[in-house]
């Protein structure tokens, strides 16, 4: 499911974006049918190098990379308070994939947890003057939670680390523009502007 879901995105800047249990099926062999195509989203290479360079900046603790994968995404105008939170809520979301063990996506079988960092976060936001989402982040943030979702209801417990070090292991954003190039020209689909 993990990879059904990444590997479009990360190889060819794709993602579909609602993942609840009713838009897959599974075949006996395994493999993953995807459903209604009604909520896709192109990315540019620089926003997903953007998803990658965040994990990396909240791995070392380097917040120059994490100011600059917000930037990449579209952030304006962003104050070390802003940073601050919007961290938080980053830390939640890349959480199991930088946890190197088998482990549920989150620690908790609800999703209460989330909802309240969710809570947290706009609140915090708020009360230091706002923030205006790029409309390409809020459309990934609901693909991972949604998806996170669907790991919690399976009660699926994976090494998140490694797959997903697994996807990025050779990333490059030129490499991606020329397979997303290619891939959407077959396809007759417009490149993301």
């Amino acid at each position: 499911m993990f990879r059904t879901w990444y590997v479009p995105f990360y190889f060819y800047g794709v993602i579909h974006g609602d993942p609840h249990l009713g838009n897959y099926t599974v075949r006996p062999d395994g493999d993953i049918n995807l459903l209604d195509f009604g909520c896709i989203r192109t990315f540019k290479p620089s926003f997903v190098r953007g998803v990658i360079d965040l994990y990396h900046a909240l791995m070392n603790d380097d917040t120059a990379l994490a100011v600059h994968a917000y930037e990449t995404w579209g952030f304006k105008n962003l104050a070390r308070e802003t940073i601050e939170v919007l961290n938080r809520w980053a830390a939640y979301v890349y959480a199991p994939l930088m946890d190197d063990r088998a482990r549920k996506i989150q620690d908790t079988s609800t999703g209460i947890y989330g909802r309240d960092i969710a809570e947290t976060v706009h609140k915090d936001l708020r009360r230091i003057g706002g923030v205006t989402p790029p409309r390409e982040f809020v459309f990934m943030d609901r693909a991972a939670i949604g998806l996170g979702s669907v790991f919690l209801h399976l009660k699926a417990e994976v090494n998140w680390h490694r797959l997903f070090n697994s996807l990025i292991a050779d990333f490059s954003t030129e490499a991606l523009a020329k397979r997303q190039t290619a891939a959407f020209k077959k396809a007759g689909v417009p490149l993301p502007v």
